[in-house]
């Protein structure tokens, strides 16, 4: 994409992060103007996963039994896959799992459904 706004915080509030993430999207479009937006596709982007809200939301989390000797993560995806969730390594897509196993966990699903359905869905399968 041509622009990434990310918002980071500790803990599972995702609401607050949210939050921050709303308000410096509302600077940025304030100042270079309105982002690219089709009210059937939600907003345009240049890689075609993150057309419709352009978010993607995730947390860090250790999976220490999902990540073979804390670093391989194919069985983390493999279980998280039923939940609706991708898991990649902390250093982005194709990576190994971070110290004691830490992986990003993300909704699988981000294609043309509403912010809030995201936030949701990844508190739904952490949950779970």
């Amino acid at each position: 994409d041509h622009l990434r706004i990310v918002c980071m915080n500790k803990g599972l509030v995702l609401n607050d992060v949210f939050d921050r993430l709303r308000g410096a999207c509302g600077v940025v479009e304030n100042v270079a103007g309105k982002f690219a937006h089709s009210k059937d596709y939600g907003y345009v982007t240049s890689c075609p996963t993150n057309l419709g809200t352009g978010m993607r939301a995730s947390v860090h989390i250790a999976l220490p039994k999902l990540t073979s000797n804390g670093k391989d993560v194919s069985v983390a995806k493999k279980v998280c896959k039923e939940l609706g969730l991708s898991v990649r390594g902390v250093g982005g897509e194709h990576t190994a799992a971070g110290e004691g196993g830490i992986v990003d966990i993300s909704p699988s699903a981000r294609l043309q459904i509403q912010e809030a359905e995201i936030i949701c869905a990844l508190y739904s399968g952490i949950k779970q």
